[in-house]
């Protein structure tokens, strides 16, 4: 089904008005994983039914490769400064798995079947900020906020350089050797996909800008990130206690079974 004449343009105003509201949704997403997805899933529908109408064009907003400096990878470790590309806010961080016939940053009708696999890399900014842990904030209670990542994006996501081993004595005699190399390069993020050519830009975007809001340090006494993932380790603890706790019983949460999630590496 496809939209023209008025409809197209009630359909094109519509969906300005979607994404407008995502953007706003943007920092409320870890509280309201529903409302995003399903938010996502009504752009889909709606961008979907426009069909090949220039819906990013006539919305303002510049469509670029944003891979385009980064080129093929056949393993990780792959020094990605030079890739420079970003698409807007308003087309990044979908939270729920899309199929090829679903990308809604391309026509259903250019699949080619096409099976591709890049890397990016994202620096940890340690140096700025040199007492935070980010590691500790990327991975989760047993590594399980980094699984949902990878879970959700369809990505690999790694953790590398110095300070990604937990245990810094085992770093030290690691260093050096075969597969170790990274240890010698700053704290960094390997994002890693093997996807059709149609969908692995969007991906690889939508796990960017996930861990960069990750990677943004939030006063303890307003990160409902962290509270979450407390809350997540005290319900693994077996120590969660209603009254009192950091998020009620009642709370809405985005962490849920992690099972038949692929553990997230951090070394070697």
């Amino acid at each position: 089904m496809m939209w023209s004449g008025s409809d197209s343009d009630i359909a094109r105003r519509y969906l300005a008005e979607l994404l407008a509201e995502r953007q706003k949704l943007g920092p409320f997403m870890p509280v309201l994983p529903q409302c995003y997805r399903l938010l996502n899933q009504e752009i889909l529908r709606v961008t979907n039914l426009l069909g090949n109408t220039p819906v990013i064009g006539q919305s303002g907003f510049e469509h670029a490769n944003p891979l385009a400096f980064g080129g093929l990878h056949s393993s990780g470790g792959a020094d990605m400064n030079g890739w420079q590309s970003r698409l807007p806010a308003e087309m990044s961080g979908l939270m729920h798995p899309l199929s090829p016939a679903q990308n809604w940053l391309s026509s259903p009708s250019t699949a080619s079947g096409l099976i591709v696999k890049q890397t990016i890399r994202v620096d940890i900014p340690v140096d700025l900020y040199p007492n935070f842990n980010f590691v500790g904030r990327l991975l989760g209670p047993r590594g399980n906020s980094l699984k949902r990542v990878e879970a959700t994006t369809e990505c690999r996501v790694l953790i590398r350089g110095r300070g990604s081993i937990k245990d810094p004595a085992k770093e030290e005699i690691v260093r050096g050797k075969p597969g170790y190399e990274h240890l010698n390069e700053p704290l960094h993020i390997l994002i890693e996909a093997e996807l059709p050519v149609e969908i692995i830009d969007a991906r690889l975007i939508q796990a960017r800008d996930i861990l960069e809001d990750l990677l943004k340090p939030v006063d303890e006494s307003q990160d409902v990130y962290k509270k979450q993932q407390l809350r997540e380790l005290a319900l693994i603890n077996g120590t969660l206690r209603d009254e009192g706790s950091p998020m009620s019983a009642g709370s809405v949460s985005p962490f849920h079974n992690s099972l038949g999630m692929k553990r997230a590496k951090t070394r070697g």
